[in-house]
Formats: C-alpha cells, structure tokens, sequence
C-alpha cells in the first residue's frame, strides 16, 4: 500500500475542485453577474460613442468623395477645356496651346487644396496636358480611370503613384463633343489620399481649438479606413507605413463588407488584439470605417472591482482545502497503486501484475488493466516484426532512389527542399547545400516567375524549366511535380523529379540551325532557277545578235575597202582634161581607160551596197524578234527581283479602324467585271454584324486581290483539265465575311470551284517561288508576301481544299480595339 495522499494528483485536484464549487458557487454566481451588467453597461455606452463617431467621418468622407466627383465632371464639361482639347487633338504640335492648356489645369487643380494634379488623356490614352508638365506624354492606355472614365464619372480607389511614389485617389469623367457626343478626351483629378488621415486621424496638435479634430483618444482609440481588397488605405497608430500594406480580415471588417452594413461588438482587430468599436460600410467605394478601442482600456474601471471579487473568493477557497485532505485520502489510494502499476508497464515491464480485493468500480478497473497489459505485451511483439520489415523496406527505397538516372528531391508546402537524392552531385550540389533552401534559388532569373504556378497548385505539373548549377552554368531540366495530400486532402509535400535535358536541346539547336542553312539553300535554288531560264534566252537572244551584227559589220567593211572621194577626185580630173581643147587624141584615149576603171570601180561598190542591203533585210526581223524577247525577258527578271524585295521588306502594317465589308465592297467594284469577262460568276456573302477593326486597308486589299487573282485562274485552268461542269460559265468566285464573337475574330473568306490543290503541294503554296501556274506568268511570291501581311496582322490564314471541286481560303484577323458597327 502507498502511504500519503497526492492531494495535486489527476483525481485529487478534480476533488478539490468539486468542494471548492459546492462552497462558494453562490459567491461566484453573484461576483460574476454583477461584473457582467457593469460590463454590459460600460460596453453599450462605448459602442454608441463608437458608431456616432464612425458616422460623423462617413459623412465627411461621402462629402470629400461627392466634391472630387462633382468636380471631375464640372471640369470635364468646361467649355475651355473641351474646345482647346479638340483643337490640340487635331494639332498635337501646338506648344502654345499645350502652355495655355496646362496653365489652366494648375489654376484648377489650385481650386482645392486636396487636388495634387489634373491632366487630361486623349483618346489614345496619351497625357497632353498636365498641371504637372512631367506627366505630359505619358501613356496611361491601361490604367483604369482611363478605362472606365471614357463610359461616364469613376472614381479611382487609393493607389500608389508609380511616377512620384504618393499615395492618391483618382477621380476621372469623359470630355465629350458638344455637338455628337463624341469622345474628346478623358479629364483625370488625381486627390491626395492623406487628406483621408486628415479625417480619420484628425490634426495631431496641442491647441484646444483643434483637439476636437484628433479622433485618437486615450492610448488605444484608433479609427482607419479598409479598402475592398483589406487593406488600409489610411495611417495605422500602431503600424508605420500601412497604407496599402497592412492586411485587415478582422470579422467587423469581412461582416461589414459582406452584409453591405454596419458591424458593432467585440473582436480581434488586425494585431490580435481585443477591441471593442464599430465597422460602418462605405457603398459608394467599398469601403470599411473603423473605429475602435482595446478591450483592456475600455473595462480599465472594471478591474479594480474584478480583484476585489477574486480576494473574496480566493479566501473561501482557502478554507475548503484543509476539508478536502481529509475526503481525499480514502478514494485516492486504490488509484495510486493503479498509476503506479501504469508506470511499470511503461517502463518497459510487461509482466508487472497489479493486485486487487475490491469488488468495486476501482476492482473492475484494475482487472482490465491487468487484461491490457497483456495485449501490450502481444502487440509490442508484432511491432518488432514490423520495424523489421519496414526497415527493410526503407533501405530498398533508399538503393532506388540513390542508384536513379533522375534527380529526385520533396519540398514542404513553401516551396523548400526537404530531401534530394544522390544525383544532386552531378549539378555540382550537395545535398545539404540544398536542404532548407527554395527551389527558386537556384533558378535561373528570366525563369523564377514560373515557381507559383509550379509549386502553389494542388495538380501535377509538368514543365521545362532553366536551373543554375553549382558552377552557375544554365541547364535545361525537365521538371515534374506532383502534390503529395494528407487524408483530409491538404498538400503537406511536394515530389519532384527532374531530368536534365541540356544536350537534348543543343542538338535540337543543331538540327534548328542544319533546316535553317536548308531552307536558306532552297531560297537560293528557287531564285536561282527563276532568274536562271529568262537569263539563259537573254543571253541565246545576244548571241544571235552579235552574230548578226559581225555579218553586216563584215558587208560594210567590203564596202568600206573602196575609196568614193578618191574616185570623185579622179573623175573630176578626167572631166577637166576632155574639155580640154589642148589634149592629144594619145591624151584622150588614156583618158577613156581611167573613165572606163572608175566604172567599173563604182559598180563594184554598188554592187557592195546591194549585198549589204540583202544582208540587213534578211536579218532586220531576226534581231527585232531577239531584242524584243531580251527586253520582255529582263523585264521578267526586273518582277522577279521586285516581288523578292517586297517579300523580303514587307512594311510594318499602318493600322487604322476600317471595315472589311467596305473594303470587300470596293475591290470588287474594280475587279468584279474584269471577272465577268472570264465569264466567272462573283457572288457575295457579307455579314452585316461586321465590327470596324485595326487593320491596314491597302495590305488587306493586296491580300484578298493575290487570292482572288489565283482563284479566276484556277478556275480557268479546271476548264481544260476537269470535264466540263453542270453550271454555266467557267466557275463560281464567292467571296464574304464572317464574325466570331466568341473568339472576337473577323474572318474573310474567299472560295472557288477551280482544280483545288493537291495534298503535296497544299504544304508548300505559301512558300517564295513556288507556283502551280503553267504559263510561267507567276513569280510564286503572292501567297508569301499575303501570309507575312497577315501574319504581320497577327492573323492566320487557313487553306481547304478538294481536288476537282475548288478551293477556300480563310483569312482571320484578331478583332481587337475594334469598334461595333
């Protein structure tokens, strides 16, 4: 038996507890009722001080909020300002008028000493004209007071300045055309957000002319504004730069903006911290007043009576501890043999018996302690053999994961490596240099923004991902990822395996760079076949004329030989020497020889003359036709290396709002009868729900011609190779329009009944040079320079076709900053 009783045991103190309730349970009942109502008391006073405060500053809040708007749409519709900004959006140039613009935005932006700046944006989203002439030039396109302030007045929530690194509010309403509503411009106030401590906080002075405008009493009163997203967007008394820092998910705040109204109680505020204080909700911005004070200064005065209770009590309590050593010690002892036995077996000793007479509850209880200790003793046996097995297990596992080709590594649900297997050393790591430490860490830095979409996601992952090694040197590692979950379905692990792929991709680099050099070795064997063939008669062409040139030049080389002025001379001399009366008739008879020599000398040279004449006659046509097919033949070659240059210097596309019916409507208005004449039937389908979109007008134009060009002769050329059809004329050429809403996408769609294209060829029509035309007419660079427009376009061009019923081409073009007809 264990002598002397544990009055601070398990059972003893539930004992003493007991007598102590029975004992001063009345005092206890009435100490604690009377604290309540005091409690009560002191609670409702404070929460109605609370709320009326609360109220106050929503109103002078709603006030300062309602002014800002009032003047946004004053400003907006001043006439100054919506003439002169007309006149600057038709002449950006205009510095004079940009100086006299933003004077008048400082004369507004003086009329309140909350406006920190007033500009204007134009309909591009551009500042042209500042109160701060820094601003001047800026592109705020995205920015959602320029969103939502070209619909009508919106007011902007607080946000920080990217430019001047201040905190503000923006109040922004359309400057509209007087005339047609048109939009001119969107007017922006940006207001100082500190003027909200102002408010909230009051001015911290000591003069008692101002002390009622400093909300925060005593040492824990504070009263801030919470944004919609929880954060304050006002001064903190208990944390330094809090504005739109400091995260607040109290429950006054989340019940005030879930219920849309007021919140009056006891919470934890964002420290942690009990308060009492109210929450009024703001509808207009989605805002969330708060005003409190801490629990322990608002029932500072109920301590003192608190004490007072608890001495009153502690006195009782003291009485009724000499009563409880005596009742104790007869039910403890049977107890105490039973934890002494529990010891025992938790020692290790499990054969150790308890021993027993009663017949009681307490026997009972030490019968099946004993019964336990024996199943203790089994279990504890079939533990053993499982440690075994698992640990056999465990170094099975371990050989796997060390002997792996793959890096195989855990991370806790932060992001954090927990285990990294043996292959760690091949990066230059080891494994303790890892443990603890992000996966980030070692990716490399254009790569890091992937690590939430990688790790914060219960789904399996699987991505490729650029990591540094020990040496800093880039890999290319394939990474797997996958959640490991608990039972409740919470992600309490990370697995992950990666595979480094870094010489897989450098031989994909050398396989991209041998099919570029092939590709580049294609466009060279395409020109140089083009330019080749007319190359080729050009030069067949100049040697036939060089051949005819040497032939005439020979004639008049014969011609040449034979001296005119000489025989001239000589027969004037004879002329003279006959009319003579003094020549001898020996004289004259000489004379008639040379007159008979020159003669014969000058048939010879007319003779000369005819031969040459024969000559050039005969080959006049022959050079005609060569020089002609020389010249037809560069000009071939001039078009060739003129649709190379245009598809080698495609222009940046001049983008504009058009409509694409309009432009339908116009094209075929020039080609339709062209067409007619080829006796193709043009048919039209145009969907009248067409948006304007950005696009430029001639580069589409230029596309929808080459297609349509090449559909007439498709349909030309299936009239000698596919049996005659069943409707009239040589083909039908339909051309139309479709919008996709649900994609936001024009499509424009051309499709003919012509010869189709083939399945080898299908592949390779928007390629430089190829062409399927037999009349050596094509240069094969149409489809090419259409794709790089569209593509220029950030559209697509899709191609179907059926050979021996036609052709259909789809040309989609993104309808974005389009505008509804």
């Amino acid at each position: 038996m264990i002598k002397g009783v544990n009055l601070f045991s398990g059972l003893g103190r539930k004992l003493f507890c007991r007598f102590l309730l029975l004992s001063i349970l009345p005092i206890i009942v009435v100490a604690i009722l009377t604290y309540q109502y005091a409690r009560e008391s002191i609670k409702d006073e404070l929460l109605k001080e609370q709320a009326f405060i609360a109220g106050g500053i929503k109103n002078h809040i709603l006030t300062a909020l309602n002014s800002g708007e009032y003047s946004s749409k004053f400003f907006a519709s001043d006439e100054f300002i919506r003439t002169n900004l007309e006149k600057l959006n038709n002449n950006p140039g205009n510095t004079q008028a940009i100086k006299e613009f933003n004077d008048y935005m400082v004369y507004k932006t003086n009329l309140n000493r909350g406006f920190i700046e007033t500009f204007i944006l134009n309909p591009s989203g551009i500042v042209v004209t500042s109160s701060n002439e820094k601003s001047i030039g800026r592109n705020e396109v995205e920015v959602d007071y320029f969103n939502y302030g070209k619909k009508g007045p919106y007011v902007k929530d607080v946000y920080r300045d990217r430019n001047r690194g201040e905190y503000s509010m923006a109040f922004s309403a359309p400057i509209l055309k007087k005339s047609d509503e048109k939009l001119l411009g969107v007017l922006v106030i940006r207001f100082d957000a500190a003027r909200l401590n102002e408010i909230t906080v009051g001015k911290n002075v000591d003069s008692e002319v101002y002390m009622s405008t400093y909300h925060r009493r005593g040492m824990t009163s504070e009263i801030y504004i919470v944004n919609k997203d929880g954060f304050m967007i006002t001064e903190s008394r208990f944390e330094s730069n809090a504005i739109l820092r400091q995260a607040v998910q109290s429950e006054a705040v989340l019940s005030a903006h879930s219920n849309g109204r007021e919140f009056i109680g006891v919470y934890k505020d964002y420290r942690g911290v009990n308060v009492i204080g109210a929450a009024l909700y703001l509808k207009k911005m989605d805002w969330v007043i708060v005003v409190k004070t801490d629990e322990s200064e608002a029932y500072a005065t109920m301590y003192t009576f608190k004490n007072r209770v608890i001495t009153m009590v502690g006195i009782c309590i003291a009485g009724v501890i000499f009563v409880s050593l005596f009742v104790s010690r007869g039910i403890i002892n049977p107890i105490l043999n039973l934890v002494k036995g529990m010891k025992k077996v938790a020692a290790g000793d499990l054969d150790f018996r308890v021993e027993t007479r009663l017949k009681d509850e307490l026997g009972q209880l030490t019968g099946f302690f004993n019964i336990m200790a024996c199943d203790i003793k089994d279990a504890r046996e079939k533990l053993l053999m499982l440690k075994d097995t698992l640990e056999e297990r465990k170094e099975y596992l371990e050989n796997v994961l060390r002997f792996a080709n793959e890096l195989i590594f855990t991370l806790d649900v932060r992001g954090n490596f927990t285990f990294v297997n043996s292959k760690i050393t091949d990066w230059g790591y080891d494994a303790e240099d890892l443990i603890g430490i992000p996966l980030i860490s070692i990716f490399h830095e254009n790569k890091r923004k992937n690590d939430d979409h990688m790790i914060h996601n219960d789904f399996s992952r699987r991505l490729e991902v650029e990591i540094l090694d020990k040496q800093k040197n880039v890999r290319n590692v394939l990474l797997s990822t996958s959640p490991i979950k608990n039972k409740e379905g919470e992600v309490i692990n990370i697995l992950g395996i990666a595979n480094d792929i870094t010489e897989l991709r450098k031989l994909e680099q050398k396989l991209v760079q041998s099919d570029r050099l092939a590709s580049i070795g294609q466009l060279i064997a395409g020109i140089a076949h083009e330019i080749n063939n007319p190359v080729g008669v050009i030069y067949l062409y100049s040697t036939e004329c060089m051949r005819i040139f040497e032939k005439i030049t020979n004639a008049f080389e014969g011609i040449s030989s034979l001296s005119i002025s000489e025989y001239t001379q000589h027969l004037n001399m004879i002329i003279e020497n006959l009319d003579s009366e003094a020549a001898s008739k020996q004289e004259k008879i000489f004379l008639k020889k040379e007159l008979l020599y020159v003669i014969d000398n000058l048939k010879e040279y007319h003779n000369g003359l005819e031969e040459t004449y024969a000559i050039i006659s005969k080959y006049r046509s022959f050079l005609c036709e060569y020089l002609e097919g020389s010249a037809k033949e560069s000009i071939r070659c001039k078009e060739l290396i003129s649709g190379l240059l245009d598809f080698s210097r495609q222009k940046e596309p001049k983008m504009d709002l058009s409509n694409v019916n309009n432009l339908i409507d116009n094209i075929l208005n020039i080609i339709e009868k062209q067409y007619r004449k080829e006796k193709i039937e043009v048919i039209r389908k145009l969907d009248l729900t067409i948006p304007d979109i950005m696009m430029d007008s001639r580069q589409i134009e230029q596309v929808v011609i080459n297609i349509a060009n090449n559909a007439v002769f498709a349909m030309k050329e299936s009239t000698g190779d596919v049996p005659q059809r069943e409707i009239p004329g040589k083909g039908k050429l339909t051309i139309g329009t479709l919008f996709h809403a649900g994609e936001e996408v024009v499509e424009i769609f051309i499709s003919d009944t012509g010869v189709g294209i083939n399945k080898y060829n299908s592949g390779k029509i928007f390629d430089p040079f190829f062409t399927a035309r037999k009349d050596g007419k094509g240069t094969g660079l149409g489809l090419s320079i259409s794709y790089g427009i569209v593509k220029m376009h950030e559209g697509n061009i899709e191609v179907e076709s059926e050979v021996g019923k036609g052709t259909t081409f789809r040309i989609l073009l993104p309808a974005r900053g389009r505008k509804e007809s």
